[in-house]
């Protein structure tokens, strides 16, 4: 009976665990608490099923002994001893179901509580996977069409951009979807901003005027940063992907940095040198860039990091 009491505290146990709502106490935290009850639950229920073999064991050696002696008795003389041998499998059998009569109230409500925990634990995951999803954020993965395994792609298209050497030229590229929407609104003849594709201009390596890809991706962690001059992420950041610093040449218009993936990913059939925005890899220039940590003229690295 001991192991008895011993489930019907696990189990009363449980539902405090599921209560569990202090402020400093996270989900994982109540998560671990309610596998780790569950866990005894478990392990509780494999004793429980090997005491009732043990049980039938007894039960059943005994009755081979039974049935061994009787055949031993010769009969009239034997008759007594007979009776008392059913007699005493009676009682073998009769103290078994009384056993299995006292455990099915506890294994009952284990059952039942154990069933509540792995709902309950199943629900908390499905609000942490909502409320990530929720609260997430986005990046552009520049160079790339795809994004990574644990991001969702919002959308994929191809870099834009203003015209490399217009004085008046926007700063920022920007990914353009594959899809776009217009309406009937006319452009005015006194002037207007104009929007163009990109090239790489990276003409010592293949992908030299092609058009660069690009890829929206969300991810449900809360925040990310483009980290310059490193491919790999700081402790407790998670890389996302990884790339050179490039932008538009020091003697053409004044255009953003951005991380372009290693990969340098373009659309295929695009390559026709036709300008638009410019995209050059960047490198250090030392002077007012303390050199070291940094090197003269090396091409500078990046990474998108998330946390």
């Amino acid at each position: 009976m001991e192991l008895c009491w011993m489930l019907v505290l696990v189990a009363h146990l449980l539902p405090h665990v599921f209560c569990l709502k202090s402020v400093d106490s996270r989900r994982d935290q109540r998560l671990e608490l309610m596998a780790t009850a569950i866990k005894e639950l478990r392990e509780l229920a494999e004793k429980l099923d090997k005491r009732l073999d043990e049980h039938d064991k007894i039960i059943q050696q005994m009755k081979v002994f039974l049935d061994r002696e009787e055949g031993r008795m010769k009969m009239p003389a034997s008759t007594h001893m007979i009776v008392d041998t059913k007699s005493a499998e009676s009682l073998l059998l009769d103290k078994r179901s009384d056993d299995i009569a006292s455990w099915e109230p506890v294994v009952a409500e284990m059952t039942q509580r154990l069933n509540l925990a792995e709902a309950n634990i199943q629900a908390l995951k499905n609000a942490d996977i909502a409320e990530q999803q929720a609260r997430g954020t986005v990046y552009v993965r520049w160079g790339s069409s795809e994004c990574p395994s644990s991001a969702e792609t919002v959308y994929s298209g191809f870099i834009g951009g203003s015209w490399y050497h217009d004085s008046g030229a926007a700063p920022n590229y920007l990914c353009l979807p594959h899809d776009p929407t217009f309406d009937s609104h006319v452009v005015p003849i006194n002037g207007h901003a104009k929007l163009f594709g990109t090239e790489y201009q990276t003409c010592d390596e293949p992908e030299c005027e092609l058009l660069p890809s690009c890829a929206v991706c969300h991810i449900a962690r809360e925040s990310h940063m483009m980290l310059p001059a490193r491919n790999t992420c700081y402790s407790g950041w998670t890389l996302e992907y990884s790339g050179y610093l490039m932008a538009n040449d020091v003697g053409y218009a004044g255009m953003e940095y951005i991380c372009v993936d290693s990969s340098r990913g373009s659309i295929l059939g695009t390559k026709a040198d036709e300008n638009g925005a410019l995209l050059y890899y960047t490198a250090y220039a030392c002077g007012s860039l303390p050199c070291p940590p940094y090197v003269n003229d090396k091409t500078v690295l990046c990474a998108v990091c998330s946390k």
